[in-house]
């Protein structure tokens, strides 16, 4: 069976609340001649549940086994649904290296100020592509160390192997001469309005240069709807509207998780987007981003139920 390639960084997420608005605790003289504020937070949580972790985990659940390029420290612990299902062959741990850190702290507002710190992340180029000797269906290259993520483009392209692209934050550190290239080795991006607005700008590319160079544009617009842009024709699909939301991190992993699926199976492109948005949608429904749970009945009840759809999730499952 051929396999999945995930391209991503590996770091500890240190979670952080604040229990009022960021904005009340600026002074506007403050702003104009030095910022030096402090808040108490009232939570505290640090976890791994980084991207491609939660990918992984919802892969896991589609009866899919990854194989992940990453870096990682010597303090790094994989979970154990992660080093049941996910092949870690490759992962390249750094010794006496710190994994990567990113310190995150929000506000009743969800405004969030982030702090990230590479330190293992800086040898992710020692994960290599050439080393991999899984037969693949895929890949996908996200946020990492920026050289790394165009070397494991540039091979992956060479190799013929479909590319998907998810820049992610990673836009705004690139130059234009990196993001350019790395937009002509891929084959879809996938990205929110933010991201999709930041790669215009920083990339000096207008939505029309864009569209001429992939085969298709996925952005998505939150708890609202994703947009599809294709060679001919322009796709817009709901997202479920889900009364007892939980927690929202992770429901973008769980939407590109079925993207690989998807792409893998062969599906239509509409019926991609379709499983993607009901796949987000369990996501919610619990707390983290690795607590969620499914069967392929309740997707294929909910694509009938939601989006009026049939389709026999058992039958594509590969053995």
């Amino acid at each position: 069976m051929k396999q999945i390639l995930v391209s991503w960084s590996s770091a500890y997420d240190n979670l952080m609340h604040f229990d009022g608005d960021f904005k009340n605790e600026f002074s506007t003289w403050n702003i104009d001649k030095a910022i030096n504020m402090s808040v108490l937070s009232s939570s505290f949580e640090k976890n791994h549940w980084w991207t491609w972790a939660n990918i992984a985990y919802n892969l896991a659940l589609l009866w899919e086994s990854p194989v992940l390029l990453t870096s990682v420290g010597d303090d790094y612990i994989f979970s154990d649904v992660i080093t049941e299902k996910i092949n870690l062959k490759y992962v390249h741990r750094q010794q006496f290296t710190h994994s990567a850190q990113s310190m995150i702290i929000s506000d009743e507002n969800d405004n969030r100020i982030t702090v990230f710190h590479p330190w293992a992340m800086k040898y992710a180029w020692d994960s290599k592509f050439s080393y991999v000797q899984e037969p693949l269906a895929l890949a996908i290259v996200s946020a990492n160390d920026i050289s790394t993520m165009l070397q494991h483009a540039r091979e992956i392209n060479e190799s013929e192997l479909k590319l998907i692209i998810d820049p992610a934050q990673q836009i705004s550190q690139m130059s234009q001469q990196e993001l350019r290239e790395l937009i002509h080795l891929w084959d879809i991006l996938i990205v929110n309005h933010n991201e999709y607005s930041d790669l215009q700008i920083w990339a000096w590319l207008t939505e029309d240069n864009l569209k001429q160079t992939f085969d298709t544009i996925i952005v998505t617009y939150g708890a609202q709807w994703s947009q599809i842009f294709t060679w001919d024709e322009i796709l817009h699909i709901p997202a479920i509207e889900i009364e007892n939301i939980d927690d929202t991190t992770g429901a973008w992993d769980a939407y590109r998780a079925w993207l690989l699926y998807s792409i893998v199976e062969w599906l239509d492109i509409k019926t991609w987007c379709q499983l993607w948005t009901v796949l987000a949608s369990y996501c919610i429904l619990a707390p983290g981003s690795q607590q969620h749970h499914f069967s392929y009945w309740a997707v294929m009840e909910d694509m009938k139920n939601h989006f009026g759809v049939d389709i026999d999730l058992y039958e594509k499952r590969k053995y």
